[in-house]
């Protein structure tokens, strides 16, 4: 059964800040139980989405808006 992205992104962020120090993808793997590739494809993932600060997120009761930030 697959995942949901959230699930996976969710179980990174717990075993990185569980562990003791920083781990490699094999690591986080065998902690995870995900597979290696779906480990890095997320990482890739999480390091796009921080390289972008002007990406703004609102929520309102009914629906999610994106927008970039003006600089």
């Amino acid at each position: 059964m697959r995942k949901d992205p959230l699930e996976i992104i969710e179980e990174i962020f717990r075993a990185l800040e569980s562990g003791s120090g920083p781990c490699s993808i094999n690591e986080l793997s065998r902690e995870t139980g995900i597979h290696n590739i779906t480990i890095r494809k997320y990482v890739r993932i999480i390091e796009t989405v921080r390289k972008e600060p002007r990406m703004e997120v609102i929520k309102t009761k009914h629906s999610i808006i994106l927008r970039m930030r003006e600089e």
